[in-house]
């Protein structure tokens, strides 16, 4: 579910154009590799049809929360790498 919503997070933040034209831009091995840094489970880009299925059928209040989690998680991330790389 992370993962579905970060990438599209991801579609928007980037605004991508269409579906075709984000599964082609956002597959690529180079983000596949940093956005394993944060999310490890990461193994593959989800589909960008998968990802309107799953919004069609979701309440917006779970869309929310999944948000909210994931961007905590992200937080934490960057905290933890940043500290550890001498950042911060």
């Amino acid at each position: 579910m992370t993962v579905m919503l970060l990438y599209g997070s991801l579609m928007f933040v980037f605004q991508m154009p269409s579906r075709r034209e984000t599964n082609k831009e956002m597959t690529t091995p180079q983000l596949l590799e940093k956005l394993q840094a944060v999310f490890p489970e990461l193994t593959a880009m989800p589909h960008q049809d998968s990802l309107c299925r799953l919004l069609k059928n979701m309440d917006v209040e779970q869309i929310e929360t999944f948000y909210i989690d994931m961007l905590r998680r992200l937080r934490r991330s960057f905290k933890t790498c940043c500290t550890t790389s001498g950042i911060l």
